[in-house]
């Protein structure tokens, strides 16, 4: 209080007295401001982390399906990125039959890659592999 007396005077401030409480239930009491309620945080809405792990999974199989055609990854990271899209969707009763038909339709773009000279013998391996796999979640063998 001793350092703020000097302040006051130099910037020639007074301070607000507190103002008697206007409610008459005790008239030595003095009002406080009264605190308003903070409003409740609200979640922003939008999609859910398993709706976006979804979608980032069929995006990314997009590009990769895309990017083995042209030769500029291996047949492997496409059909991983299948399997990951079947990985967030496996509680649809769908998620198995369309990671096989992805499955069936890559197998026959890496035979032809192979085939062309385009691709190594792995390729085909690796997708047969993949494919067996999704027979398999999708009860076919």
């Amino acid at each position: 209080m001793m350092l703020l007396l000097p302040l006051m005077v130099l910037a020639q401030v007074t301070p607000r007295p507190i103002a008697p409480a206007s409610n008459g239930a005790n008239p030595g009491a003095t009002t406080r401001p009264v605190q308003q309620p903070v409003a409740p945080v609200v979640a922003p809405s939008g999609p859910t982390a398993a709706q976006q792990r979804l979608s980032y999974a069929q995006q990314a199989f997009g590009l990769a399906h895309s990017m083995y055609r042209q030769g500029n990854i291996s047949a492997d990271a496409a059909a991983t990125w299948s399997l990951r899209i079947y990985e967030a969707q496996k509680d649809s009763p769908t998620a198995a039959k369309e990671h096989l038909d992805r499955m069936v339709a890559l197998e026959k773009l890496a035979i032809e890659r192979v085939q062309g000279g385009s691709a190594p013998v792995l390729d085909k391996m690796t997708v047969a592999f993949f494919r067996a796999q999704a027979e398999q979640l999708a009860g076919k063998k």
